[in-house]
């Protein structure tokens, strides 16, 4: 009789262990989760504010193109004139 409680004492105190030790092991693992959804949280804004930049610099470069298109018409105008104005000039006779 005896040696059998020993025995069941014995193998409460080392389920009591083990248990102690899952507890733990779960509190780390639940850590390390808040620790991974911290960082995804952080690198979706980073994403987001990279992509708002993308938006940006696309815009901006629109935004330059169609002022290079604009210097170029007028260019071709300036030229046209000044051709224009040559012809003009040509006729007179001092």
């Amino acid at each position: 009789g005896t040696s059998k409680v020993d025995e069941g004492v014995t193998l409460g105190q080392s389920a009591g262990e083990s248990l102690q030790t899952i507890v733990a092991g779960a509190r780390t693992v639940a850590d390390m989760i808040q620790s991974i959804a911290a960082a995804a949280e952080q690198q979706s804004a980073a994403a987001e504010e990279i992509s708002r930049s993308v938006e940006s610099i696309a815009a901006v470069t629109q935004q330059s193109t169609q002022g290079a298109e604009q210097a170029a018409a007028a260019a071709s105008q300036l030229s046209l004139k000044s051709e224009q104005l040559q012809h003009l000039v040509s006729q007179f006779r001092v």
